[in-house]
């Protein structure tokens, strides 16, 4: 008898142990992300991962936030498996103290790219990470919640989500380091004929976009006036694109556009729908205790 007790106990412990399981794999599976970041200089990549590390707490509505699993990948670094990825981001191409970008790794693996890409990217005429860690600084409505805005909302989509930021500024600095429209690049044959290189401080979220994941705690305000918010533009009959940021000293031209088809999606990874709702919960909870009370029955007999 005590044999058949102790088997019954183990097995009510089996139970239990499985539906919190359950829950908190699902949860699990919705709260990070796989961020590959195109790594930089040394104090470049340790902004990053300064600003990786506040990327959970930039949730200004409540409706959750994503952790970063953050992997760099440096110019000279073997080519990643992107398809372990669900966001590639790269940031602001120009050469000063903190940044040293090098474009070499991304035109080397145009194809590989390519294969990897899902269906949402995020491109930008502001160099919000050097803003990160300049003026304005990491501020949340502005560069802190532009970026972790950018990369959760590429992250969310299917496959590997696309983060591109400024390649330069006007058309002849000599600290560019342009690469969007190198004929080795994954972007050229959707972005040539639609780019433009300007300065202006005026970046305007249209009202139309306003109330998108994407744009979750920013506002014109405070994506603006940040000593030059941006470098370059788009033309916003670009195919296939929607503008998120309107470029204000420049009528018809974007300072953010975004996958039209995906424009309005959600920030909380590709996963959130697994996480369970409140009634899935309960369910779990009742199927555990019912299974619980089973078992315990069959002990008082």
């Amino acid at each position: 008898m005590n044999n058949q007790k102790h088997r019954l106990i183990n097995q009510a412990i089996l139970v239990v142990a499985t539906t919190f399981g359950i829950l908190s794999a699902s949860i699990a599976n919705a709260a990070s992300l796989n961020v590959l970041w195109y790594g930089q200089t040394d104090a470049y990549n340790a902004n990053i991962s300064e600003l990786a590390a506040l990327a959970p707490t930039f949730d200004p509505e409540g409706d959750g936030s994503l952790d970063w699993n953050l992997t760099f990948w440096n110019p000279q670094d073997p080519a990643p498996n992107f398809s372990d990825y669900d966001v590639l981001a790269i940031g602001f191409g120009y050469s000063n103290s903190i940044l040293n970008f090098d474009p070499i790794g991304i035109l080397n693996n145009k194809e590989a790219i390519s294969t990897a890409r899902g269906d949402r990217t995020f491109l930008s005429g502001q160099d919000a990470d050097n803003h990160y860690s300049g003026k304005p600084g990491p501020r949340p409505n502005g560069p802190l919640g532009f970026l972790v805005n950018a990369v959760n909302w590429a992250g969310s989509g299917e496959a590997m989500g696309i983060v591109a930021l400024s390649d330069g500024v006007y058309d002849t600095h000599p600290r560019n380091r342009r690469w969007w429209l190198n004929d080795r690049s994954f972007l050229k044959d959707e972005l040539e004929g639609y780019v433009s290189y300007f300065n202006t401080e005026s970046v305007v979220i249209p009202t139309e976009t306003s109330d998108f994941p994407v744009n979750e705690g920013l506002t014109t305000a405070g994506l603006s006036n940040w000593r030059t918010s941006s470098h370059a533009g788009f033309k916003k009959d670009i195919p296939g694109y929607l503008s998120i940021n309107d470029a204000g000293s420049h009528p018809g031209y974007a300072v953010t556009i975004v996958t039209a088809s995906e424009a309005d999606g959600g920030t909380l990874g590709e996963q959130a729908e697994s996480v369970p709702e409140p009634g899935s919960i309960f369910g779990l909870f009742l199927l555990g205790g019912l299974g619980v009370r089973s078992l315990l029955l069959r002990m008082s007999q």
